[in-house]
């Protein structure tokens, strides 16, 4: 899947990738600011990659109570 932005086009598997790397530095303790980091973004790409991020922060959690 691509994102189309008025920037060009941007692969769902970028954004993805970048989700799950920016929730696990959260749940090590690094203090993130989501608005920072989707700033330069639509608001359709944002929207998507806030999903992907809350999705794995509950993954990431749910595993650290196994």
């Amino acid at each position: 899947m691509q994102l189309v932005s008025e920037k060009g086009v941007v692969s769902s598997r970028d954004l993805d990738f970048l989700a799950s790397s920016f929730a696990r530095m959260r749940l090590q303790g690094r203090h993130l600011c989501t608005d920072a980091i989707t700033g330069n973004m639509d608001e359709d790409c944002r929207l998507w990659f806030l999903n992907r991020y809350d999705f794995y922060i509950e993954q990431l959690k749910d595993k650290e109570l196994q």
